[in-house]
């Protein structure tokens, strides 16, 4: 279950036509640079049924909808352009009228969507996303002119159709680099900033004075392990070694030098910043200015550290920019015109003897930009691409093309450390969110490289070395801190700090160790929940497993397990909600399961309410029985009381005296409720954080909460 359905959505509508359409251009060569984690995401969803949270959303029966899962699909079933995805479909364009230009309170407006509705707002928004090339495929046509009144059945075969197209990508480039045409290079696997994984010192050689994360990060190994990992995978699926390498949002730095080299790696590219940084770099000391002149920029160089080398190209950064950014707003001849007119200002501004040696390097990402253009782009790459071919001037070339016809290039004797955003690594380090993701993370690893110290040849039974490190590599990608920080903010930053936090739990759930509080609290500040609530009062319900009146849970504390979601949603449907709260001498919690009390038991469920603030404790619920017991070592229990108030019936209702807890006072209470049966585990709750609040005796009334 992937969280989100970008990796999907952009293959449906980019990864396949941008190489594609280059058939109809065969003068044209280009590179194209595939992220090995893209490309297992691409393979799962070619390959296997895994899902999204929008693709599950839309596989489900419009008519079985529950009411968390309408306001779900009306807060995200819109996330694309309006102007080129939404306004041209007339029947998408009025949905989203209907729902109104902001979520605003779904509550409302989840009754104004009948079941016709939402079965064509959950074709519209995968079918928007679908390429312009596939407009000829007759299913995409028969749906496109059908528009509206969509059924179950059209729904299911576009959902196969995008399988079907997923599928396509990989092999549309395998055949392209095949013909010559294309040059694809790979990243290292998870995309992690590498120079950071090398040395997060390094970061202050273009900001002397960026705070630092506390625990200095320094394991050029694990950036090691990333190419080489990332480049197997290309063997894997393009049958032979990769050539090139664009290093994670540009990201270079000398000591990553020597391990691209060592995996065979003959180029990288980065932005013109690092270039221009890099030959001013010794003058910098100086105090005299440095200029620098601009056809320096349309030549690669080698750099060599170790006495390993890598060919180094830097991109230029108006015109990526100006395809990246402005183009879109432009007649799709008037842009390719001016960006043909420029490379023609270019190649007249270098001395005739270097213009067959001279290469302008227009890189940038590949996907983002199409959607703020009409028709995908399409109209306008074609304009550009007819014009190259017919240019007499200026050729289109793979970079290894390029460099193997080229005699060695200029020496570069100082490569400065810095990615293609304003040459420094500020987006990644130095904010308090980038600085304590840094901390968490080498907390972690520094205990699984305990753990695999002491366990010696036992560490990896069942494989679990394997598969921690996987989860570290993970977490060691460049997109987590892209979302701490001051720098970005979006609607699916909570869900990135809870999956980033959840890979790291996993490390300490495999090799049973107690993870470090900061695991337990959002890394990103000021979130904004839409299914956990404060207890707002006191509380003094009435212990007998059944509804008894309206009021006795009203001022509890609130989590809604369906709203919240999670990497185990498949096990929301057990529990329906959490209720919790206090009164001056008493803790309570209630637990609405979703299935009969007869099922729990005779299918052999068990509810864990889990205390986590030290000292631990949990509530073992399971036969009509309630067990508190208090943890004294790790994975051992005593128990403390049998007798504790507790009934079910229709709901789990259990009262805990304060005086049985030796809680600290200045945290409150931090639960979670898990649930296994048979000795498995089939769901927490939250999936990865706890849920806070505080005592009465703290603060004069149980109202601080957090989760």
């Amino acid at each position: 279950m992937y969280q989100m359905p970008w990796a999907r959505l952009h293959g449906l509508k980019d990864y396949y036509d941008m190489a594609a359409v280059l058939d109809e251009f065969p003068k044209i060569r280009m590179n194209f640079n595939l992220v090995p984690s893209l490309v297992e995401q691409i393979q799962d969803y070619a390959q296997t049924q895994v899902l999204d949270e929008h693709l599950r959303l839309t596989q489900k029966p419009a008519a079985e909808l529950s009411g968390a899962d309408k306001e779900k699909v009306l807060a995200e079933f819109f996330n694309a352009n309006t102007e080129n995805m939404i306004r041209p479909h007339p029947r998408f364009h009025e949905l989203f009228r209907k729902r109104g230009e902001g979520p605003g309170e779904l509550k409302t407006k989840i009754r104004d969507f009948d079941v016709q509705d939402y079965l064509d707002l959950q074709v519209w928004s995968n079918l928007a996303w679908v390429d312009p090339i596939f407009k000829s495929d007759p299913l995409i046509s028969g749906l496109l002119n059908k528009g509206r009144g969509f059924s179950e059945e059209d729904k299911h075969k576009l959902i196969e159709k995008q399988r079907e197209i997923l599928g396509r990508i990989l092999p549309k480039h395998k055949e392209l680099q095949d013909k010559g045409q294309i040059e694809v290079s790979f990243s290292p696997y998870f995309h992690p900033i590498l120079p950071l994984m090398c040395d997060t010192d390094v970061a202050r050689v273009a900001l002397p004075q960026l705070p630092l994360p506390q625990l200095r990060f320094a394991h050029p190994e694990d950036a090691r392990a990333q190419i080489e990992q990332g480049a197997n995978l290309y063997w894997e699926i393009f049958g032979k070694k990769p050539k090139g390498m664009w290093p994670s949002e540009g990201s270079v730095s000398e000591e990553m030098v020597p391990l691209a080299a060592g995996a065979g790696v003959k180029w990288m590219a980065t932005d013109e910043e690092i270039l221009f940084q890099s030959l001013g770099y010794k003058a910098k000391g100086s105090g005299r200015a440095v200029s620098f002149d601009k056809r320096s920029l349309y030549r690669p160089y080698e750099v060599e550290v170790e006495e390993k080398s890598v060919r180094v190209v830097f991109r230029d950064h108006t015109l990526s920019d100006l395809i990246g950014f402005v183009y879109s707003s432009w007649r799709p001849e008037d842009a390719a015109a001016d960006l043909v007119n420029r490379l023609h200002a270019i190649r007249e501004s270098i001395p005739p003897r270097s213009v067959s040696t001279s290469l302008v390097s227009i890189i940038l990402d590949g996907e983002n930009c199409w959607e703020y253009y009409k028709n995908d782009g399409h109209d306008f790459l074609h304009a550009l691409y007819s014009k190259l071919s017919q240019d007499d001037l200026i050729h289109t070339t793979t970079m290894s093309q390029f460099l193997e016809n080229t005699a060695s290039p200029e020496k570069l004797p100082h490569l400065f450390p810095g990615s293609w955003i304003n040459h420094n690594f500020r987006v990644w380090i130095g904010h308090p969110e980038d600085n304590l993701s840094w901390d968490v993370l080498r907390k972690t690893r520094d205990a699984l490289v305990s753990f695999q110290k002491n366990k010696g040849g036992d560490a990896n039974a069942g494989g679990i070395l394997q598969e921690a490190w996987r989860e570290i590599y993970i977490a060691e990608g460049s997109d987590w801190n892209w979302w701490y920080g001051d720098e970005h903010q979006g609607p699916g930053t909570e869900q990135f700090d809870r999956l980033y936090r959840s890979h790291l739990l996993r490390v300490f759930e495999l090799i049973d160790r107690e993870p470090p509080e900061e695991l337990y609290h959002p890394i990103k500040s000021q979130f904004v929940s839409t299914y956990l609530f404060p207890p707002t009062g006191y509380l003094r319900p009435v212990i007998d497993g059944q509804k008894t009146h309206y009021y006795e849970w009203q001022q509890a504390g609130f989590f809604d397990p369906e709203k919240a979601g999670g990497t185990m949603h498949q096990a929301s449907s057990l529990i329906s909600g959490i209720y919790f709260g206090s009164n001056q001498d008493t803790v309570f919690f209630r637990i609405d399961p979703s299935l009969d009390r007869k099922v729990i038991r005779e299918e052999g469920y068990q509810l864990i309410l889990e205390i986590l603030e030290p000292p631990r404790y949990r509530i073992v619920i399971k036969d009509d029985k309630a067990e508190l017991s208090r943890q004294v070592k790790e994975n051992q229990w005593k128990p403390v009381s049998s007798r504790l108030e507790f009934a079910f019936d229709k709901i789990v209702e259990l009262a805990i005296p304060m005086n049985l807890l030796a809680i600290d006072g200045q945290k409150g209470i931090w639960f979670r409720l898990v649930g296994e049966r048979q000795g498995q585990r089939m769901g927490k709750w939250p999936a990865v954080d706890v849920i806070k609040f505080e005592l009465p005796h703290q603060k004069g009334t149980p109202i601080f909460w957090e989760v």
